[in-house]
């Protein structure tokens, strides 16, 4: 950098690091690398970065679907990730939007399409013919006998499941209200929408918070795998604002959101503390 700093856009200085694999291809191949974590520091100005939230639900909450009370962990079962999440919300994700805002780092809302035409920003960017994807969207047949979906879903949540939230509750169902988005900040469905608005802002790092880390995180469209193998973005969670669902076995070290993460570190791109990025974001906003 050259010149008076006055003058230089904020930047964002913080280490991210990834996983390195040595030998490809098995023992017998030549060393490419030097296996395990490595970081490495990433240096960009703030108006090239994104945060996305990911599916941030207002779950559990008083006014949302299925209000829950404070202690209402329930260790060993999947439906553990709500009381979870609203503490990664209230200690993580929160302070880290409001440190992303102050730096001029764009704040992006993947939300569900349930609750996503509450948000006038959603319905301009729905209509946009530049935020759309190229020409129709060709169907393709799968198996010849289909397994059905509501097999699938008695066999994952049991007889009795009610169904999607978005539908049972759609007059309650939002994005959780500590994180609620701002009036110019936009909210998205995919992909496309996502790459056209960066592309729009001159952004090209994401990183990437919500829920949950092994499931939506990565997988739904405009989360870290499309936008980082589709559209090729440089991808970074942060890793202390995710969980996954965690089993009896697996909950004590929360080895679900541990594996969930190397993934992303191993295939899809980078992760960072995310007391690292607020305080990145402090540094540049001054």
């Amino acid at each position: 950098m050259s010149g008076d700093d006055d003058e230089q856009p904020n930047r964002l200085r913080l280490p991210i690091r990834h996983y390195q694999i040595a030998r490809l291809y098995g023992p017998g191949m030549p060393a490419a690398g030097d296996e395990g974590l490595h970081e490495k520091q990433l240096d960009a100005p703030a108006g090239q970065v994104g945060l996305v939230c990911v599916h941030c639900w207002n779950l559990g909450e008083s006014t949302g679907p299925y209000p829950i009370g404070p202690d209402a962990h329930c260790p060993g079962e999947a439906a553990d990730w709500v009381p979870t999440a609203h503490e990664i919300i209230a200690n993580y994700i929160k302070p880290a939007v409001d440190a992303a805002r102050a730096a001029g780092v764009a704040v992006f809302h993947l939300a569900q399409s349930g609750y996503a035409p509450k948000y006038p920003q959603y319905l301009k960017i729905a209509v946009d013919p530049a935020l759309q994807p190229p020409g129709p969207q060709q169907s393709v047949e799968g198996c010849v006998r289909p397994w059905s979906v509501e097999e699938r879903r008695h066999d994952l949540y049991g007889a009795d499941f009610p169904g999607p939230a978005w539908r049972t509750h759609a007059d309650r169902f939002d994005i959780a209200q500590a994180v609620r988005p701002l009036p110019h900040e936009e909210v998205f469905l995919d992909g496309w929408q996502l790459n056209g608005l960066c592309r729009r802002m001159d952004i090209d790092t994401l990183f990437y918070m919500g829920f949950m880390a092994d499931v939506c995180l990565v997988n739904v469209p405009g989360a870290l795998r499309e936008m980082a193998t589709k559209f090729r973005y440089r991808c970074v969670v942060l890793r202390e604002c995710t969980t996954a669902y965690e089993f009896p076995e697996t909950y004590d070290g929360r080895w679900m959101t541990h594996a969930a993460i190397r993934v992303i570190e191993m295939d899809l791109g980078y992760s960072a503390s995310a007391r690292d990025f607020v305080a990145a974001c402090r540094a540049g906003a001054q």
